[in-house]
C-alpha cells in the first residue's frame, strides 16, 4: 500500500495567478509612473512659460520707468522749462474741461449702496494731472463704506478707493455712519472732444 505525504513547509499557491497579479500591479504602477512624468513635465512647462512672462514684464517696465526717467529729466532742463510750464498748464486745462459734475454724480450713483448718500465730494488735480476725489459718504450700516469701496474697485472711472477715517454720528433720521473715501477719477471723454478725435482719425 503507497501513502502519499506532503512534506512542503508553505501551503500551495497558484503561481501562475501570483504572476499574472504582480503583473498587473507593476502594469499599474508603471501607468501611474508615466502620468505623474506627464504632469510634472506640463508643470515644468508651465512654470517656465509663467516665469519667462513674468521676466518680459518686469523688463517692459524697467525699460518704461528708464524711458519715463529719460523724459522727465528732459523736460526739468533750465531750457526747456517755459515748454514744460506750458505743457502742465495745458494738461490742467485738459483735465478740468473732461470734469463734469453732472457725470461724476451719475457715476457715484449707479455704486451707491441703497442706504447711502453722498454728503460732499472735493476734487483736486494731483501733481501728475490726474483727478483725485475726497469723498464723504453716510450710511446706516458700517458695511456701506466697505461695500462702496468694492464697487469703485471695480468700476471703469474710479481707482485706489481708501477710506480714510470713519466715525458713528447721530442724525434726525438716527445713528448714521460717516465715511472719507479718497480714490481718483476717470471721467469719460465729453462729447465734444471725442467727436473732434473721431474727426482726426477719418
Amino acid at each position: 500500500m503507497r501513502v502519499n505525504v506532503n512534506l512542503a513547509t508553505q501551503k500551495f499557491e497558484e503561481v501562475r495567478l501570483f504572476l499574472w497579479r504582480a503583473t498587473l500591479a507593476i502594469g499599474i504602477a508603471g501607468a501611474m509612473l508615466l502620468v505623474l512624468i506627464v504632469l510634472a513635465f506640463v508643470n515644468y512647462n508651465s512654470s517656465s512659460t509663467a516665469g519667462k512672462k513674468n521676466r518680459d514684464l518686469q523688463n517692459q517696465i524697467a525699460e518704461l520707468q528708464q524711458q519715463r526717467a529719460a523724459a522727465e529729466a528732459v523736460a526739468n532742463r533750465p531750457e526747456n522749462r517755459d515748454v514744460t510750464l506750458q505743457k502742465n498748464f495745458w494738461n490742467r486745462q485738459i483735465a478740468r474741461r473732461a470734469f463734469s459734475w453732472t457725470q461724476l454724480f451719475n457715476d457715484l450713483q449707479r455704486i451707491m449702496p441703497r442706504r447711502a448718500y453722498l454728503a460732499s465730494v472735493a476734487p483736486e488735480l494731483t501733481p501728475d494731472n490726474r483727478l483725485k476725489l475726497s469723498i464723504i459718504i453716510k450710511g446706516e450700516r458700517h458695511e456701506d463704506a466697505l461695500e462702496l469701496q468694492k464697487r469703485m474697485e471695480t468700476s471703469e472711472h474710479f481707482s485706489n478707493p481708501v477710506i480714510q477715517e470713519e466715525q458713528p454720528q447721530k442724525d434726525k433720521a438716527g445713528n448714521l455712519w460717516a465715511f472719507k473715501i479718497e480714490t481718483l477719477y476717470v471721467p469719460s471723454a465729453p462729447m465734444n472732444m471725442r467727436s473732434s478725435a473721431g474727426e482726426g482719425l477719418q
